[in-house]
């Protein structure tokens, strides 16, 4: 049967310590150790994630700045393409009205020259043809009717050089 005395409730106490202690040092000891360097990795595993994590974050910032810039510059050079475009336009249609001008003038005188030339062209005929008036009448008539019928032929030949 079985007795319980003091004795074999102390050295029952006395293994189970002893038992506590083994399995303590033996497996607890151990396990624990591997279940916080395992803890330490998982933790440097976020840690490293968290930083890969900053690190694409910056580089993302910095391709949306740089892309930011070259849209920035690319509006500048348009512009600037723009406004050099414009100022050649100007230029171009400046330089066409001041050629145009050039040829107006140029014409404008040419014509005014030919004028020139035609009224003294016919300024001549008629200072021929008063020659020839004023010589065929003091020929025959004198006086009054040299100078009526000189002034009748003049009239009647400026009339037909119109």
């Amino acid at each position: 049967m079985l007795k319980i005395d003091a004795f074999n409730i102390i050295e029952i106490i006395v293994n189970l310590l002893v038992l506590f202690i083994a399995v303590k040092l033996l497996f607890f000891k151990p396990i624990l150790a591997i279940i916080a360097k395992r803890q330490e990795e998982a933790e440097a595993q976020f840690n490293e994630a968290a930083k890969k994590q900053e690190e694409a974050d910056k580089l993302k910032d910095q391709y949306n700045n740089s892309l930011a810039e070259i849209e920035e510059e690319k509006r500048r050079e348009v512009a600037a393409a723009r406004k050099e475009a414009d100022e050649k336009g100007r230029k171009i249609i400046s330089d066409a009205r001041e050629e145009a001008f050039k040829v107006s003038e140029k014409i404008v005188s040419e014509a005014n020259a030919e004028k020139d030339k035609i009224i003294k062209s016919a300024e001549k005929d008629i200072a021929d043809m008063v020659v020839d008036a004023a010589t065929k009448i003091v020929g025959s008539k004198s006086g009054a009717e040299i100078d009526s019928s000189l002034y009748d032929e003049f009239l009647g030949k400026a009339g037909e050089v119109k």
